[in-house]
């Protein structure tokens, strides 16, 4: 919700009327939002949540899973050691 904020040098403008305030009253949109914020605040982390829980384990696993195969792929390919040279 975008607030617009007036500032001027003659301070507050004109106060709004009652027809204004009436049009911008609305009871069921109040409690529409009060009860979803209610519902939202209450739910079960998904941490606790056991479903929520092993798709968030899958997908971690995946990503490193990939990591690991991108990191052999660019691996170079010589086991061989590296040789040291005397001075």
């Amino acid at each position: 919700m975008k607030h617009r904020y007036r500032i001027s040098p003659q301070g507050q403008g004109p106060e709004p009327t009652d027809n204004e305030l009436a049009r911008y009253r609305d009871s069921g949109k109040l409690l529409h939002n009060y009860q979803r914020a209610r519902s939202l605040m209450h739910r079960k982390p998904l941490y606790k949540d056991p479903k929520a829980f092993m798709a968030l384990l899958l997908i971690v696993l995946l990503a490193w899973f990939i990591s690991e195969v991108v990191d052999k792929r660019d691996a170079p390919q010589d086991p061989s050691p590296p040789t040291i040279v005397e001075p």
